[in-house]
Parts: C-alpha cells; sequence; structure tokens
C-alpha cells in the first residue's frame, strides 16, 4: 500500500446540469469515466452556501463549515461596527476564521499542494514545511503579476504617427476578475489610504505581513450602475507599416516593419511581417531592436508565439516579462494586420509562492503561466481567441500540476481551483438565449468549449488514480441567464452598494449633486439601510454603525417593514415580482449564514434577475440552466459505476477527504462523511407504498 492520497479538483462555476448533457453527447469523455467507474447522485449536485458565489463555496469546501462560521460571507467582506461602505477583499486566508483542511494536513505532517486555491494565500503556519502553495490571490494564478495590460494591435500600411488608446478600468468585479488596475482604482477612492497601502504592501513579508486590502464600497446608482459596461478591455495601437530602414542587417525581400509601442509606450518593439513563400504575408517577427538579429517572437496567420521573453522599464527599473501575441488576420499583400498581445507577466516575482525556491524552480521549468485575455467587442470573432487564451492558461495548469507532483512525491492532498467556466458564464451565458443574441448558437459552443478544456485538465488527473488516490471534483457553483428581457432593478451589487430599489422604497437616500457624478454619495444622515453586496441589507443603526441613525427601539419594526416593502416591490418595467424570500439574523442562522459579516436581512431574488449567480441558493434553475454545485468522485475507498441517493454538501467534502486519507478533521469541521459514496456501504432506501381507496 502507497500514501493514500487526494485530489479535489474544483471546477467553478460548473453546472451539473451541462456536464450531464454533454457527458450524454460524448463531448466530456472524462467527465464520462468518472460517471462510469466513479460515483455521484443522480443529478451530480449538492448544496452549495449561502450566497452562490465564489470565496464562500470554495471556503466550505476547504474547511468543511458553512459561511456562519468560516466568516467569508459574499465575493466582499463586511463587518458589523465598521462603516457600512467598507468592503474587504475575501480573496485571503486571513478572513477565513477556521481551521483549512491542509493545516489538518499539515498538523499531521502530511505533505499538502495548493495551487490557485481561493482563500489559500497567504500561507497560516510559519514556515510550514510539508504546505506546498502556487498563489491563490485570484481567479488565475498571479494576476497581481500583471505588468501591462492586453494589447490590440493594427498594423497599416501608410505614413502616419502612431495611435495608442489606452483600456477602460472596470468599475466593477461583475465577473469575478479583479485585475491590478482594478485594484490600484478601488483603492484609489481615497488617495492617502491607498499610498499608505503601497507603502505597507512594500515593506511587508508577503507570507506573514501582507496588509489586508480594505477599500471603500463604490456606490451604483441607475444612472452609473452601467459605468464601465463597453469600455474597451484592451490598449489599442495603431502603427504604420513601412519599408525597413536602418536596420543593421539584410530583413527578407519585401519586409515590412512597424514600430509598436509598449509597456505604457516606454518601449518600442519591431513587428516585421513577411511572406515565407516570397508572394503571401503570412509571419509576424518580432525584433527588440534593429540590430539584434535574434528575434524575440514570430508566429503565423492563426497562430500565437511561443512565450516571448523581453524587458520591460517600469518605475525606472528593469523588469524581465513574457507575453504571447496571436496573429488574427494579415492581409495577402502585406499592407494590414491585427494581433492581441496577452498581459505582460513579471517573471520575476516570487512573492506568490511558497516556498519560494519551489516558485523560481517551476518558472524555470515550466515556464510562465499566459493570462486570458478579454477582447471585448473590437471584432467578431474576438470570443475565439479568448478561448484560445485560456485553452493556453490550461495547459500551463496541467504542466504545472504534473510538476509539483513529480517535485513532490509525498504529496497527500491536492487542492486546485481553475476558473474558465465561471468568466465564460459571466460572459456568455445570457448570450446563449436566442431571444439576446442573433449568434446564440456561436456563444453556446464557446461554453461547451470551455467545459472541454476542463474535462481535458480532469483527464490528466485520472492518470494518477494507482488504488491509493481519491478524486472528487466539485464546482463552487454554477450560472443562469436572465431571461430575454428581464433585467436586475437594481438590487443586490457584487462589487458596491445598489441603490435603486432601496431608493424607490424610501430607505436609502443620496446627496442629489452627486448622483450625476462618477462618486455618488449616500446621505447617511437620512438613509435607514442601504443593499450591500450581493443582498446584505444593513440597518444604519445607531451605537453600532458609526453613522447610525435608527434607534435601536426602533430596529425591529424597521427590519419587519423592510421585508415587508421588500416583499411587495415590483419591477417597475414589467411588473414581475422581484424578491423571492427575505431572512433575519436569527432566521438566517438557518442557512449557515449570520454573525458579525453579514446584514440584517438576507434577501435573495427571482431566478431571472440572479445576474449570473450570487443572488439566488444554488438549488434554482433557470432557462435550461442551473445554480447547482457540481460533485462527483472516483478513485481508492469510493464505489464504483454507483449513484448514492443522499443529498450533498459543500460542508461535506472536508470529511470525506480526510476519512478517505486517514486524517483528523479540521477543528471546525460542521459537515459529515459522504458515507453513501463509500466502497462497501449500503445504502437502504425506504419508501412509502401508495394507498388504495380514499
Amino acid at each position: 500500500m502507497g500514501l493514500k492520497r487526494a485530489m479535489m479538483l474544483g471546477l467553478d462555476g460548473a453546472d451539473p446540469l451541462v456536464v450531464k448533457k454533454m457527458i450524454a453527447e460524448g463531448r466530456l469523455p472524462n467527465l464520462k469515466k468518472v460517471l462510469e467507474e466513479g460515483v455521484a447522485n443522480k443529478n451530480l449536485s449538492m448544496v452549495g452556501a449561502y450566497p452562490s458565489v465564489t470565496p464562500p463555496n470554495w471556503a466550505s469546501i476547504a474547511t468543511g463549515n458553512w459561511p456562519r462560521t468560516h466568516g467569508v460571507t459574499c465575493f466582499f467582506n463586511q463587518t458589523l461596527g465598521d462603516e457600512l461602505d467598507l468592503a474587504q477583499l475575501n480573496w485571503d486566508s486571513r478572513r477565513v476564521e477556521s481551521e483549512l483542511i491542509w493545516e489538518a494536513f499539515s498538523r499531521e505532517g502530511k505533505r499538502s499542494i495548493m495551487l490557485n486555491y481561493c482563500e489559500a494565500w497567504p500561507p497560516r503556519i510559519k514556515d510550514d514545511p510539508y504546505a506546498v502553495y502556487v498563489d491563490g490571490t485570484g481567479v488565475i494564478p498571479f494576476i497581481r503579476c500583471q505588468i501591462d495590460s492586453p494589447q490590440f494591435i493594427t498594423l497599416r500600411e501608410g505614413n502616419f504617427p502612431t495611435e495608442v488608446s489606452a483600456h477602460g478600468v472596470k468599475d466593477n468585479a461583475s465577473d469575478c476578475i479583479i485585475s491590478t488596475d482594478m485594484l490600484e482604482e478601488m483603492m484609489g477612492n481615497d488617495d492617502q489610504q491607498a499610498a499608505k497601502a503601497a507603502k505597507e504592501q512594500s515593506e511587508a513579508d508577503p507570507y506573514e505581513d501582507t496588509p489586508l486590502i480594505e477599500f471603500p464600497f463604490k456606490v451604483y446608482t441607475p444612472e452609473a450602475d452601467d459605468e464601465g459596461a463597453g469600455i474597451d478591455e484592451v490598449d489599442r495601437i495603431t502603427a504604420a507599416l513601412k519599408a525597413p530602414e536602418k536596420w543593421s542587417f539584410e530583413l527578407p525581400e519585401g519586409a515590412k516593419v512597424a514600430i509598436v509601442p509598449l509597456a505604457k509606450s516606454t518601449v518600442r518593439r519591431y513587428f516585421v511581417i513577411t511572406a515565407s513563400d516570397g508572394k503571401t504575408y503570412d509571419t509576424l517577427t518580432i525584433y527588440a531592436n534593429r540590430k539584434d538579429t535574434a528575434p524575440i517572437g514570430q508566429t503565423k496567420v492563426g497562430e500565437w508565439t511561443e512565450n516571448i521573453f523581453d524587458t520591460f522599464t517600469i518605475d525606472d527599473k528593469p523588469v524581465k516579462v513574457a507575453y504571447r501575441i496571436r496573429l488574427i488576420e494579415l492581409a495577402a499583400d502585406g499592407n494590414f494586420a491585427q494581433m492581441l498581445m496577452t498581459n505582460a507577466m513579471d517573471i520575476e516575482n516570487l512573492d506568490y509562492f511558497y516556498p519560494r525556491a519551489m516558485g523560481k524552480k517551476l518558472l524555470e521549468e515550466v515556464g510562465p503561466m499566459m493570462p486570458h485575455a478579454k477582447l471585448g467587442d473590437v471584432r467578431e470573432d474576438a470570443g475565439i481567441i479568448e478561448f484560445e487564451a485560456w485553452a493556453n492558461l490550461f495547459d500551463w495548469h496541467i504542466d504545472a500540476t504534473k510538476w509539483l507532483f513529480n517535485e513532490y512525491p509525498d504529496w497527500q492532498l491536492f487542492y486546485v481551483h481553475l476558473h474558465g467556466i465561471d468568466i465564460f458564464n459571466h460572459w456568455y451565458i445570457n448570450h446563449t438565449l436566442p431571444g439576446w443574441d442573433k449568434r446564440s448558437d456561436f456563444y453556446q459552443e464557446l461554453l461547451y468549449k470551455m467545459y472541454e478544456i476542463n474535462d481535458k485538465y480532469v483527464g490528466a488527473m485520472l492518470e494518477y488514480l494507482d488504488g491509493d488516490t481519491s478524486i472528487i471534483i466539485t464546482s463552487d457553483h454554477a450560472a443562469i441567464p436572465n431571461s430575454p428581457g428581464d433585467k436586475n432593478p437594481g438590487f443586490g451589487h457584487l462589487s458596491g452598494i445598489a441603490v435603486k430599489v432601496m431608493e424607490d422604497l424610501g430607505y436609502t437616500v443620496l446627496h442629489e449633486e452627486t448622483r450625476y457624478t462618477k462618486k455618488p454619495k449616500i446621505d447617511w444622515s437620512r438613509t435607514k439601510a442601504i443593499c450591500a453586496r450581493l443582498g446584505h441589507v444593513y440597518v444604519n443603526l445607531k451605537g453600532r454603525d458609526p453613522q447610525g441613525i435608527v434607534e435601536s427601539e426602533e430596529y425591529n419594526a424597521v427590519v419587519e417593514q423592510l421585508i415587508s416593502d421588500l416583499y411587495s416591490y415590483r419591477h417597475p418595467e414589467t411588473g414581475k415580482r422581484v424578491v423571492a424570500f427575505c431572512m433575519t439574523r436569527n432566521e438566517m442562522e438557518s442557512i449557515g449564514l449570520g454573525g458579525p459579516h453579514c446584514g440584517d436581512i438576507i434577501v435573495e431574488l427571482m431566478p431571472t434577475y440572479c445576474e449570473t449567480h450570487g443572488n439566488c441558493p444554488t438549488t434554482v434553475a433557470h432557462e435550461g440552466y442551473s445554480l447547482d454545485n457540481l460533485l462527483m468522485m472516483i478513485g481508492a475507498g469510493l464505489k464504483k459505476g454507483e449513484l448514492f441517493r443522499r443529498v450533498a454538501r459543500v460542508t461535506d467534502v472536508v470529511p470525506t477527504i480526510c476519512h478517505l486519507t486517514d486524517t483528523q478533521v479540521p477543528s471546525n469541521t460542521e459537515g459529515g462523511i459522504i458515507w453513501q459514496a463509500l466502497e462497501g456501504f449500503q445504502e437502504e432506501q425506504y419508501t412509502r407504498k401508495p394507498t388504495k381507496g380514499k
């Protein structure tokens, strides 16, 4: 017998309904193998935590307890007693108020590996010799190591000055991505706070002393709620193609050259297009300058370069970076070309590896990870190119995982978080409905292709089934679209305080002179309650909240009236009911919420207003999709080719893994072992027979 091992493969956003459909169509061969040779229930699902959003559910899957206990209660965090508009970033292990499963493994001297797992970073056990961490601060690894934004580059023959148009910075995390510039923008809402945080960050030990990130929530009004929608998410560069001049060596005959400014126009690179057959232009070659004969990158139409290693100057210091370029279009006569350059990544930053020596070796032997790219509406085929970027990212995850297993052959626990499906849900799920988009079939296929590259990763992990290894495949939630014509009326926002409904009901009041500005302000002296995050409603309570106006003796009456008003609210455009149900602080304890990081009321909406996920329970289905969490298992100690009847929950994953690996559960665990999935356990079925007669 070898080491007892367990993998937890987290496929963020994966929908059991879609998985079942695609398995039946033969498009997910590896998940089909898990279903046929492993164990699940008939729906391939488990019940998730409230709200149906990323951090709370992954925290539950890593601790075995509910948000009330682990304290992660939405995408961002709030704490009673702080200002009601003060937000805290939840992608941080120090927000978790429970023991994590890998900490329990370390207690027993067992090796754990965490690859980009939400809330794993930073390590909480000082100088832990048993744990290995590869980031965990965002939806993709090293999102905080981005040096330059994606560039959409157009080359056109002519004689004109180079045009550079910077991308717009998103004002919200509605697709779960918090880019470097967005984080700077959020922190920049208070210049002194941002400067202080930046100074603390530069002086901090990344494992122990990095400050917890806090920032003021943005206020979303009907007038400002769509700010940022449709903005360019890439920098646009247009440069002139000309004949070569002043080169120290000879370029191929007919070559055309464009000088392209990169790194916020601090460096120039030479983009050369040529015809490999001497007639039809088909090749792009990138040079650092006109003297070095060796190019830094090369590709052909429809293909990506290999990793391009370069040096940019950032804050007057040289920084080694890597990026890739995809040549999208090149005119046969060489007078026009378009291409996408990915984010440039700082490849010397080891702050998000533990131990650091491992990170240096991984980057040298596996190579840097190239992140996703969002093109927006720059081209009709943008979605295909975005998918290719994600496919490259998933290939890196496969290579990095195999490298980690080889580097640490004594591993016994592996937790990984893969975020591609959820991103495509946010970007495209509404577009998959014919009522929303004429190209619905195109977007449906894009979404399915994202499931396929997740299935490819699962297949790579199935190679490690050796009689001692168990694999548990989960998701934190799925996603549902809005019905055509339906739009959230302004209640619940992932990234801030949504004003519209609460203002209509008379509970939230704005300073009117700020309504049409970029930063609307709440008049706290007249505001009785607000809706923050995804459905947390806070009473502005005197004595608890710094700007409170509601007297403690009025609290119960205000809560009762607020709930009544919310149930009575109808969508101003359609007349439909908006609120599905509300719970008070006492009542929400029954669904695993409550405590200092929850509002006074939790509000869940009707499915069509869910905004992809977050505003509805994970047991909801709508328009052919569900919000259910995925659960499938295969390997040592588990039944083979069977379905169990029991309802599983996110809190059951940790105790089941611990049982399979003979490890004591984390000290705060609330879930239970899924006995019915275990080899040799008989699940009896008792069914009432129908009575005859009356």
